[in-house]
């Protein structure tokens, strides 16, 4: 096959799979570039969850933890996923439920107040009465339908890498160019306008469009292996640990260099306690956030290993870079515009490219307008 011909059919798999699944490509941008200040809106929107009143004296996480393992039906484990930032903040559990049908969204939500105990807010990502960042959290990641969304969000990932690489193929001649801030905007019309902007774009947010949507296709490759879809049978009651969970916490706490920011509790059967935190240590960056492990006994409360992220298998360290780098857990301001501004050019693409689409489809105008027939009599 010479270049000619396999330039055409790259430029016929380029339009036709953003034609088709641009709408995806649309939704995943915007929704990314909202979840990176997930935070801040959740400030905002939801101060009755955040602004509580402080007091002089803290709940027990042990008795907060043991309230909501008696309140909910059978689920598999319950998770402190975020511990105050501020004395007027709560507290904020995830807990993992169980499945009857493939579709059903396992994560549920319960935010707390650290002070009293009180539960201020719970109910499901998938609910429309969610905090907006939960439900467009479960949106993003597997379109609120699980499983066949995580399948969905996987392919979807590839398919997109796919539309990269024709894409390269079919501007290889300018990519050089538009680094070289040779090739810019061209506003000579709309067509050349939606042209350059498609190309401009495309070019310089290539390579982190590329690894953004690889690795959401990594976080849900398993959905590919059938046992992934097996439904796990719910227990009779949940599992009540011996241990006491804020000595736990107290020991993880103790651990030098180690700063706990998540505890998980299984509460389908008697299994270690693991506060997922990181080291000061790690150097670097896509292996920060809660990578690593340190497991404690669910009776005793003994503290048992210390798994350090460096210490873990490849395959495992892998993942891990491949989801911090995609959900760009850092608190830096212009971190955060850089991963803002990378999640709007798919949407960017696929508008412009859709543009292009139609202006191609329009019939050209003839230079001269027809002349219509006189068929007047003369007398």
């Amino acid at each position: 096959m010479d270049k000619k011909t396999f330039t055409k059919m790259a430029f016929k798999v380029h339009g036709y799979l953003g034609l088709v699944f641009g709408l995806f490509y649309l939704f995943f941008g915007i929704s990314g570039s909202v979840l990176i200040f997930s935070k801040d809106v959740e400030h905002r929107l939801h101060t009755e969850l955040h602004h509580v009143v402080p007091q002089k004296k803290k709940a027990s996480v042990d008795s907060i933890f043991r309230k909501l393992a008696v309140s909910y039906p059978p689920v598999r484990q319950i998770v402190l996923n975020h511990f105050p930032a501020t004395s007027h903040d709560s507290y904020e559990f995830m807990i993992f439920e169980y499945q009857q049908k493939t579709t059903d969204n396992y994560l549920s939500y319960a935010f707390v107040n650290p002070y009293t105990g009180q539960v201020l807010k719970k109910g499901n990502f998938g609910d429309l009465k969610a905090p907006f960042s939960r439900w467009l959290y479960s949106a993003h990641y597997c379109l609120q339908a699980d499983k066949p969304g995580r399948l969905i969000t996987a392919i979807i990932g590839l398919l997109f890498i796919v539309n990269l690489t024709t894409g390269v193929w079919i501007y290889r001649k300018h990519v050089a160019e538009v680094l070289r801030f040779k090739a810019g905007l061209s506003f000579k019309n709309g067509r050349t306008f939606f042209s350059s902007l498609h190309r401009v774009v495309g070019v310089w947010s290539l390579v982190l469009n590329f690894l953004m949507f690889f690795s959401g296709f990594w976080m849900n490759k398993s959905l590919f292996i059938p046992s992934e879809w097996e439904i796990i049978p719910a227990q009779k009651e949940n599992y009540l640990i011996g241990g006491d969970i804020d000595i736990i916490l107290q020991k993880a706490q103790q651990i030098k260099g180690f700063t706990p920011i998540a505890i998980k509790v299984g509460t389908d059967q008697k299994k270690d306690v693991v506060v997922n935190g990181r080291f000061e240590d790690t150097v670097n960056p896509l292996l920060w956030g809660k990578a690593s492990d340190v497991y404690f006994d669910s009776d005793t409360g003994e503290l048992k290993e210390i798994i350090r992220i460096e210490d873990k298998p490849a395959a495992d360290q892998f993942y891990w870079a491949m989801k911090q780098f995609h959900m760009g857990h850092y608190d830096n301001l212009f971190v955060k515009i850089i991963y803002a501004l990378v999640g709007l050019s798919p949407a960017i693409l696929s508008l412009t490219g859709y543009l292009l689409w139609r202006k191609r489809k329009k019939p050209l105008k003839k230079k001269y307008p027809a002349m219509a027939l006189n068929t007047t009599v003369l007398p």
